[in-house]
């Protein structure tokens, strides 16, 4: 449907009868009405992107369930068509056969543009004449590539394009293997890294059947890091290999001083360090200068995109900035957006200091967030520059659920049309707004679907006599024997008399934690910390979740736990004694046979922040409580305080299947997926943290934010779609559990 309809929307000429395509000629002429060839070219694309979001999700879910030759079978399905098609969202790769011409017939290619040729030459015909005069920007070996493509295939702009195809293909293959070793020596997931970066539709769609050179760059940029992060020798081959990829295209450089840096910083002593520093640069300088002299192109290149102006390109962050900060103040239009521009430089300069210095341990993601950067506040921005930093950051970050990643790609197939803007002009000046909205409405029918019916998961095999009090730590050594001896203490009432409380750690820590947590366990058990006579039996049980089960965060800790825990009755709260253990016994007392769920609330009269927060983050707690019950004005909307972490619950009213946290906040999770649940909220002062640190960062409110909107995509009736949070609660099955 993608090739198809782009190729009657104009990517192809229509006079062209017996061929596979034909050259477009420009203007585009489409072959057929505009209107319907571009919604079976969009349609396409929507159906696309949800195969790619059902296949990763399909993978999560099962836990690596979808083998990495299958994968790689769906790849090359998806990109068949369009290796055979004609080229789609730009007419870039016409310009690297002109470019290629050019140099093949002896022209100086960074003074001169492909409008040297002649409008009679057959190669020039299909590119855009806005860049008839422009010079290359790309390095010189990408200029030996371009001129042997054009040596070999002559007259033929269809070969040519060819050529540039089986080019890119051979990159991205490379880049496969690189990205999979990545992947896998950082410990991810490699299989999930080709879902994300090979198999993504963004890389198929532009590199593929655009045969942008990023493509060539990507081979060696992701193999150079893949080298460079390995010790001894195969450091300064990771240098080089990014050096390399610069000489394709400019943006690969900047791997060079993360590898560099990083190397460096394992020196004893100062000199030492900079000693290394310095020769990274000059390592890679040296590769450069080679590359350019064996080519004999030199430094050419440099000076050309010195000299060069950007194109006003519709998707420049800044551009549009200054744009629209001109037409406000009145200010020059060109003074506004250079200095827009020189802005975004600055900026993007700041953000790779700050992450290079920093980030060390990681520095194969920072290089990813810094490339991101750089592409999305280039000049000239296009969707395909995301490329340059997506590939990395998906072999970095492979396992995790990546919402941000995977919506950025998934918004960026729909901002070009099939063979430039300019169809959009067309598109608007031959039809009318009735037409235009019964088009949209087709293609919105393609986003919706029932929301999946899942069979429900509940525990029937929950024991009345006990109370489950589930604690999900992460680094919480100190208070964990204050935790337990204060929850002991406190549950002498009449609702806890007579009634077996279990102690249900979920842990996530990485430091002595579970040890501690065994030895109050074993201290418990053997009576050291008394428990009373006129209380019933207490127990102390853990469950250690390893890296690879920590899916969810603290949210998905808590759902671990209501797999795990024994008793019909739940109540979360936290290990750090800021939610008052004399308040278990009130809030389990509320759970009846009528009422599920029973929160401990700050929000109502008697309840209160305490000494619990800073006046920061109340500001902000308020704040994302009224989101939250904005979103879900009738589920999350009927409590006062959405953002408790203290809460009591009938687990046997709870469906395991309908849950998928991510982050703090797993009461909003609860309230919004089980609408039917009845609840009620006793009012508890928040206490103050005692000892250890707050979890609560800037990171997490970001999982906040996607959360919320995941759960909405979610528990929406006719758009569940392919959610982007893929449910992994048979991830638990393989925690470890000790007690």
């Amino acid at each position: 449907m993608v090739v198809v309809g782009g190729t009657l929307a104009g990517a192809a000429d229509p006079g062209g009868p017996g061929r596979l395509w034909a050259v477009p000629a420009v203007p585009v002429r489409p072959s057929v009405d505009l209107l319907p060839a571009l919604v079976v070219y969009f349609g396409g694309l929507i159906i696309l992107v949800r195969a790619w979001l059902l296949l990763r999700r399909e993978h999560l879910i099962r836990n690596g369930g979808v083998p990495v030759l299958v994968v790689v079978g769906i790849i090359v399905v998806w990109a068949l068509p369009m290796l055979v098609g004609p080229p789609l969202g730009s007419r870039d790769v016409y310009a690297y056969a002109a470019q290629g011409r050019l140099a093949d017939q002896g022209f100086d290619v960074y003074d001169e543009g492909p409008g040297e040729l002649g409008a009679g030459d057959p190669v020039l015909a299909p590119v855009d004449p806005l860049y008839w005069e422009s010079p290359v920007l790309y390095g010189p070996v990408f200029v030996a590539l371009s001129s042997a493509v054009s040596e070999i295939t002559g007259d033929h702009v269809v070969a040519a394009v060819f050529g540039f195809r089986v080019l890119a293909v051979l990159g991205l293959v490379v880049t496969a293997l690189a990205v999979f070793d990545l992947s896998r020596g950082l410990g991810r997931d490699p299989t999930d890294a080709l879902i994300l970066a090979i198999a993504n539709p963004l890389v198929l769609f532009h590199l593929v059947s655009g045969a942008h050179n990023e493509a060539i760059m990507l081979a060696f940029l992701v193999g150079g890091v893949a080298v460079g992060r390995r010790r001894g020798p195969f450091v300064h081959l990771g240098i080089a290999l990014c050096a390399f990829a610069a000489v394709i295209k400019i943006p690969a450089l900047l791997a060079v001083p993360f590898i560099g840096w990083h190397w460096a910083v394992e020196a004893d002593g100062r000199w030492r360090r900079w000693g290394r520093a310095a020769f990274t640069g000059l390592e890679a300088i040296a590769v450069m200068t080679v590359a350019g002299r064996l080519t004999g192109w030199g430094w050419g290149w440099v000076e050309a995109m010195a000299d060069s102006r950007p194109v006003d390109a519709y998707l420049s962050v800044t551009r549009v900035f200054g744009g629209g900060l001109s037409l406000l103040t009145g200010l020059d239009g060109d003074l506004v957006v250079g200095g827009a521009r020189l802005l975004g430089y600055l900026a993007a300069l700041a953000v790779t200091a700050v992450l290079l210095l920093r980030d060390r341990q990681s520095w194969p993601t920072a290089l990813a967030w810094s490339l991101l950067l750089w592409a999305v506040l280039h000049p000239t921005t296009q969707p395909w520059y995301l490329t340059w930093g997506l590939v990395l950051l998906a072999a970095s970050t492979a396992g995790a659920r990546n919402r941000g990643l995977v919506a950025v790609c998934a918004v960026a197939m729909f901002v070009v049309l099939p063979i430039g803007p300019q169809l959009g002009l067309v598109l608007l000046d031959n039809n009318s707004s009735s037409r235009l909205a019964v088009a949209f409405v087709a293609l919105a029918v393609l986003t919706f679907s029932p929301r999946p019916v899942a069979a429900p998961r509940t525990r029937r095999d929950l024991r009345s006599d006990t109370v489950s009090v589930i604690v999900p730590t992460r680094h919480e050594q100190p208070n964990i024997e204050p935790f337990v001896r204060e929850l002991i203490a406190a549950t002498d009432s009449d609702v806890l008399a007579g009634r077996r409380l279990e102690i249900l750690y979920v842990d996530d820590s990485d430091d002595d934690t579970p040890r501690t947590i065994r030895r109050v366990a074993r201290a418990v058990a053997v009576g050291e910390l008394p428990i009373g006579s006129d209380r019933g039996p207490v127990e102390v049980t853990m469950l250690h979740r390893q890296r690879v089960d920590r899916w969810g965060g603290l949210g998905g800790a808590v759902v671990d736990g209501f797999a795990r825990a024994t008793g019909s009755v739940a109540v979360v709260m936290d290990g750090d004694l800021q939610h008052p253990a004399t308040d278990v016994g009130r809030l389990v007392g509320c759970i009846d046979g009528r009422t599920s769920l029973a929160v401990a609330s700050r929000r109502i009269p008697g309840g209160s922040d305490g000494e619990g927060l800073t006046p920061t983050r109340w500001v902000l707690s308020r704040a994302a409580a009224r989101l939250a019950r904005t979103m879900f004005p009738r589920r999350v909307g009927r409590i006062g305080d959405p953002l408790s972490g203290f809460f009591a619950v009938d687990l046997a009213s709870v469906d395991l299947n309908r849950l998928c946290p991510d982050g703090f906040k797993i009461l909003i999770e609860l309230l919004a997926t089980h609408p039917q649940a009845r609840v009620v909220e006793v009012p508890f002062r928040f206490a103050g943290r005692l000892q250890g640190m707050s979890k609560a960062t800037a990171n997490e409110a970001t999982r906040f934010l996607g959360h919320l909107l995941d759960v909405r995509i979610r528990t929406t009736r006719w758009w569940a779609g392919a959610s982007l949070t893929p449910r992994m609660v048979e991830r638990s099955g393989r925690a470890i559990a000790s007690s």
